[in-house]
């Protein structure tokens, strides 16, 4: 046998095993849990209190699109960081690449301000 193939052995092993211990609790719990259904199993859980309205109801697209904005400007942060901590070994074209970069930012929240997006009628 290959000795390199040699060394994933126990890893091998040890996928195997875990595969069986969990297929394994799901067919025991198939077979030795409770089959009762009633009404009050499938209700959401509010604090003990009745349900006041539907779980179902719609959310505003609002929600979602302010959600994708913040996660957005978050990652130019992310991108921002590594230049910040060694800027003064970067040199100047790193700055007109980040000056670049952060004009692209801040015109697309202007844009997105301009649209009023942020707005909640």
């Amino acid at each position: 046998m290959n000795p390199v193939l040699e060394q994933y052995w126990p890893f091998a092993v040890f996928f195997v095993v875990a595969m069986l211990v969990a297929v394994g609790g799901l067919v025991v719990q198939s077979f030795l849990g409770p089959k009762l259904s009633s009404k009050h199993k499938f209700d959401p859980y509010e604090c003990g209190l009745d349900q006041m309205d539907s779980p179902h109801k719609p959310y505003s697209l609002k929600f979602y699109v302010v959600a994708l904005l913040f996660m957005l400007f978050d990652i130019e942060t992310i991108f921002l960081l590594p230049w910040a901590v060694g800027y003064r070994s970067f040199g100047w074209e790193s700055l007109i690449a980040v000056i670049i970069f952060s004009g692209i930012v801040v015109f697309g929240l202007w844009y997105v301000v301009k649209l009023k997006v942020f707005e909640w009628d």
